[in-house]
């Protein structure tokens, strides 16, 4: 009785769990195409699968798409619901389109107040919001108030003088850019420009750095969070 009651369990056991793999394996593919065709729908263009990202254990699913009209970039492809009918598409295309275009305006912000400065975008978590008109001009990009943007800016020990600095730079990326999360890193001369986005964000982290804050603007007011460094 014992042996054919363990044997009941086991089974049942083995279904659940089945059961939750099966709700949580890859959405079928036609979700994917359902996806790409709204963005093509969206924006004119033709795009196509290119991997996956992420995983499907929450109720968003996520894929990497690829279209001509951007040749070697990646857009991020976001389906909420993705399990349900009430599905909401988003894609960071907007974001990945005026790349280069926003980078070159952080750049010229962060210039003209520091000298020489290298600008850290990545653009994999901006644009995402579905409101967004999709003949959005740059400007519109930028002053969309609803997805910030997520910003680093690496200068020069020798070029950092003041915390006024911190204000100006933060003034002029909001006379375009609606909200962002700007951190500003001042590094050693001798290792300028040796960091990418992934290692400044961990050097932050672990409070190694000459001087660093975090310089946020979501509601129309810039704030200023000056970080210890470890001693």
């Amino acid at each position: 009785m014992v042996k054919k009651i363990t044997v009941m369990m086991t089974m049942f056991v083995i279904l659940i769990l089945g059961g939750c793999r099966a709700m949580n394996s890859e959405p079928r593919t036609d979700i994917n195409e359902q996806a790409l065709a709204h963005m093509t729908q969206r924006y004119g263009v033709t795009f196509e699968y290119a991997q996956a990202f992420g995983d499907s254990f929450s109720n968003t699913h996520e894929f990497f798409a690829t279209t001509d009209s951007l040749p070697g970039q990646k857009i991020l492809v976001q389906i909420e619901n993705y399990r349900h009918e009430d599905r909401i598409f988003r894609s960071n295309y907007l974001a990945v389109k005026f790349l280069e275009e926003t980078i070159d305006f952080l750049r010229e912000c962060a210039m003209k107040v520091f000298t020489d400065a290298i600008v850290h975008f990545n653009v994999i978590n901006d644009g995402l919001s579905p409101d967004l008109v999709p003949n959005a001009s740059f400007c519109e990009y930028l002053a969309d108030t609803r997805v910030p943007l997520g910003i680093f800016i690496e200068v020069k020990e020798s070029n950092f003088s003041s915390d006024e600095q911190l204000m100006e730079v933060a003034e002029r990326i909001a006379s375009r850019v609606g909200r962002f999360h700007l951190t500003v890193v001042v590094v050693d001369d001798n290792s300028y420009g040796e960091s990418d986005r992934d290692a400044l964000f961990r050097q932050v982290a672990l409070r190694q750095f000459v001087y660093a804050a975090r310089i946020d603007n979501l509601d129309s007011r810039i704030q200023i969070e000056r970080l210890a460094r470890e001693e």
